[in-house]
């Protein structure tokens, strides 16, 4: 959701335009203010277009590339702050990626003496004006952290140009293409080995053990199915874990949050039974008793606990269990 945030920011001047953009992106404050949800990519696509449509700015992405402030994109940003070169930054960033957009793959490669970011994925439903965003956070940062001047080559866009070009060509102090084949901002590659000032090893090699745990976790996709499922794993020991609730998390109504299940061709106890499926199974192999399953898991008393998981694996917890201990 970070990559969201400056979108909403920059709509908060706007006279009834959040209203609006909340309505036409099918997202809520609960969901943006959330680290951990996930959106789509047609959400994200329809969160850009509409944010341009709402102030009339085709060129917005510079005016937030302006406003943001710096750690406004987490633990991925302040990866790439601690890197010792440009060049680590931008592995980093590429690496990490993810954690911010999972429908973009970006990737760093090097043509003689040029160094190439450039968008290897696109999106199945494009942003570009996000791409704007990146590349002029991008330039903006090299520009203030680089220990030696940091000069762009030239700025590839495959879509169109939104208004007068000459803006973009004095932002990025270099030749802006759009229409182009490939999305993509190009460097001398001796950028790669300036030095940052902000380099710090100590705090890198801390950020980076939490941001290969975040990694290792990003699940595939952004689904509402994926979120209702992490919800619930903290839900369950609760008693919390109800439609009412759950969609209460996400800024929805129960009956909201069954039509978006419905459209990923599952439903709200469909997605629970899974994730306590799961969990058991998890909680069985940790060797916890079944009477503390039966509790984690959310079920009224341990004989219900047996019966699910009969129905779920066709074997109850203790024969699963004695299966599972080498002879």
């Amino acid at each position: 959701m970070l990559l969201v945030r400056p979108v909403v920011a920059a709509l908060a001047g706007v006279p009834g335009a959040l209203d609006a953009w909340w309505g036409a992106t099918d997202l809520t404050p609960q969901m943006v203010s959330d680290d951990d949800a996930r959106i789509t990519a047609a959400q994200f696509c329809i969160a850009w277009a509409e944010l341009i449509r709402l102030t009339r700015n085709p060129q917005i992405a510079l005016a937030i590339a302006s406003a943001t402030p710096p750690g406004a994109f987490g633990i991925v940003e302040y990866v790439c702050r601690s890197a010792p070169t440009l060049g680590d930054a931008l592995r980093q960033w590429v690496r990490y990626l993810n954690l911010l957009d999972d429908a973009v793959v970006v990737g760093l490669a090097t043509e003689g003496d040029r160094a190439l970011l450039r968008v290897v994925r696109e999106s199945e439903a494009p942003a570009p004006a996000s791409h704007e965003l990146c590349f002029a956070l991008l330039a903006q940062q090299a520009r203030q952290l680089s220990t030696v001047p940091f000069r762009i080559t030239t700025v590839e866009f495959t879509h169109r140009a939104p208004g007068d070009p000459a803006v973009y060509r004095k932002w990025f102090d270099a030749p802006v293409t759009f229409g182009a084949a490939t999305t993509q901002l190009v460097m001398p590659l001796a950028a790669l080995d300036a030095s940052l000032a902000s380099s710090d090893p100590k705090l890198l090699a801390i950020l980076t053990r939490a941001a290969e745990e975040l990694h290792r976790r990003a699940p595939a996709d952004p689904t509402i199915t994926s979120q209702v499922a992490r919800l619930l794993r903290e839900a369950l020991r609760t008693d919390e874990a109800h439609i009412e609730r759950v969609a209460k998390q996400l800024g929805l109504t129960a009956r909201s949050l069954q039509r978006r299940l419905k459209d990923e061709a599952t439903s709200f106890q469909d997605v629970r039974e899974q994730v306590r499926r799961e969990l058991a199974q998890r909680y069985l192999e940790d060797n916890l008793s079944i009477s503390e399953i039966s509790f984690l898991l959310g079920f009224s008393e341990p004989s219900a606990f047996f019966r699910a998981f009969k129905r779920w694996t066709g074997q109850t917890p203790v024969e699963a269990r004695r299966r599972a201990v080498p002879a």
